[in-house]
């Protein structure tokens, strides 16, 4: 099996994005085999620090239909935007896991627990629940108000919000049909809201809960929000 771990930023990023890198590398040999990064912005000194610390650096494009303003205004959104089609970025691999810049990797485990549930066929991802966390009501209204203008009303009544899922750390077998439905539901919520909202997460909990996709939900511990 091979895997890869793929992660992306810009600039303003980079200093945590430095942090996961070397997180990454602590292991010798490595619980997965390459490194990939999608470059939103970094700086010329920035890509020379890298590239000798990864096997792909990439510039994505805009792979789905996001309003003009927000490309020109936020090109970090394309983060967000290639998530669902990383085996077609970098083909060759059996499994992909995407970590947020913004994450870090204190123990092996957690990656041996995302690569295990993905060859599975399952999506391995944490769900934002533990006992420990507070969600403010704000937050919660955002996600319901963001998935009825994605996919309207009915949207309420199937996404599982007890059981929100994390997109910012998952694993997917290159074969999984996730990632075709992702990217398609995805594409629906971007038209509905004339490519104004983009949300990769509130796209990839719908189309889990409507579509019926197979999910390895992971402890909290593999994905602790620090804050």
């Amino acid at each position: 099996v091979r895997i890869l771990v793929v992660t992306g930023s810009d600039e303003q990023y980079f200093p945590l994005l430095d942090d996961l890198v070397q997180s990454l590398r602590q292991w010798q040999p490595a619980p997965f085999d390459d490194i990939a990064c999608f470059d939103l912005g970094l700086a010329s000194a920035s890509r020379d620090r890298l590239a000798p610390l990864v096997s792909h650096l990439v510039v994505p494009g805009w792979d789905l239909p996001v309003a003009e303003e927000l490309r020109v205004n936020k090109p970090a959104l394309r983060a967000l935007t290639v998530r669902p089609f990383l085996p077609r970025y970098f083909p060759g691999y059996d499994v992909y896991l995407w970590i947020d810049a913004d994450a870090w990797v204190q123990e092996r485990f957690a990656i041996e627990c995302y690569v295990a549930s993905a060859a599975r066929g399952l999506l391995g991802i944490v769900p934002h629940t533990h006992p420990a966390y507070a969600t403010p009501p704000h937050m919660l209204r955002w996600r319901r108000e963001v998935a009825a203008t994605y996919f309207g009303a009915e949207a309420d009544a199937i996404v599982r919000w007890d059981t929100y899922l994390n997109a910012g750390v998952f694993a997917l077998r290159a074969d999984a049909p996730h990632w075709a439905s992702w990217a398609r539901w995805f594409a629906k919520g971007l038209e509905s809201s004339q490519g104004m909202i983009c949300t990769d997460q509130a796209a990839l909990n719908y189309a889990v809960w409507r579509d019926g996709l197979p999910v390895g939900l992971l402890p909290a511990l593999c994905n602790w929000v620090c804050h």
